[in-house]
């Protein structure tokens, strides 16, 4: 088994060159995905949870938010294959007294039913096993406690990875196949396929909702174009199609131009469609 568990290839791309872009922009992606934040966290019940658990945790907001609302006497961790981002987390002036943990939550020696409550924003999209991972992080939840998590629904339904995406593949002509169940942003996009992965790993009441919602920002249009040249399906299509420095002007300009017919009282705004999941260990 490697340092980074059972999951080296992306043990390796979080915590190498394009992690680094996760960690230089994570304001920003907080920023964006503060609506969908709301829908995690909307109508949790914490009620005597104790012992709170964060996948994929990345550079901690989460994890920050789910201890304001746990309360001071609760004990939350963070887990995040990204040593990078971790670090970032630690730095935060409220992590102190959190935990934060590197390891891959498919493979991980967790200690067994050590958590009463288990959350991930867009953190369990990315295992080698995703069947493996779901009983692994089975075993860490007491039974009959609640894990929840979010993540995206179909390429077609989130403008934020498709409309960069269009672009770059109109202008560099760049083949890109939508991505399918492998580890990635969209793994799960198929709800049948992830209902399928939870009833395996023997979870109870489960209950996976589409969430229609947006991904804002106040960012100005050059920043936002400039964060999609570095995050998202537009960012992949770009090191597929390995770009010229013209063509790459041609791309930014692009999402410059997009970002403008965005823009609304201050805000650019995309639509987005998500999965609430929740289910009992």
């Amino acid at each position: 088994m490697s340092k980074y568990g059972e999951n080296d290839k992306q043990g390796q791309y979080w915590n190498e060159a394009p992690g680094q872009s996760w960690v230089i922009n994570d304001a920003s992606m907080n920023e964006r995905l503060e609506n969908i934040s709301d829908i995690l966290f909307e109508g949790l019940d914490v009620n005597g949870y104790n012992n709170g658990l964060d996948i994929g945790c990345g550079a901690g907001s989460t994890t920050r938010r789910l201890a304001t609302i746990m309360g001071n006497q609760a004990r939350v961790t963070g887990l995040d294959i990204s040593e990078k981002l971790l670090t970032l987390a630690r730095s935060h002036p409220e992590s102190l007294g959190k935990n934060f943990l590197q390891a891959d939550a498919q493979s991980y020696n967790f200690q067994p039913e050590g958590f009463d409550l288990t959350i991930s924003r867009f953190g369990v999209m990315f295992f080698e096993n995703p069947l493996k991972a779901f009983k692994n992080i089975k075993s860490a939840i007491q039974k009959g406690r609640e894990m929840r998590f979010v993540c995206w629904a179909p390429l077609g339904a989130n403008d934020f990875f498709l409309s960069p995406l269009k672009t770059v593949v109109d202008i560099t002509g760049v083949s890109f196949a939508e991505p399918g169940n492998e580890p990635g942003p969209l793994a799960f996009s198929d709800r049948n396929y992830l209902s399928s992965i939870l009833k395996a790993a023997e979870f109870s009441s489960i209950n996976i909702d589409a969430v229609e919602t947006s991904i804002c920002t106040k960012d100005s249009v050059e920043k936002n174009a400039a964060l999609l040249m570095e995050i998202g399906m537009g960012f992949r299509a770009i090191k597929e199609a390995a770009p010229t420095h013209e063509v790459l002007d041609k791309i930014r300009e692009a999402f410059v131009i997009d970002g403008n017919k965005r823009l609304q009282n201050g805000l650019i705004s995309y639509d987005a469609t998500i999965y609430r999941v929740s289910a009992l260990a």
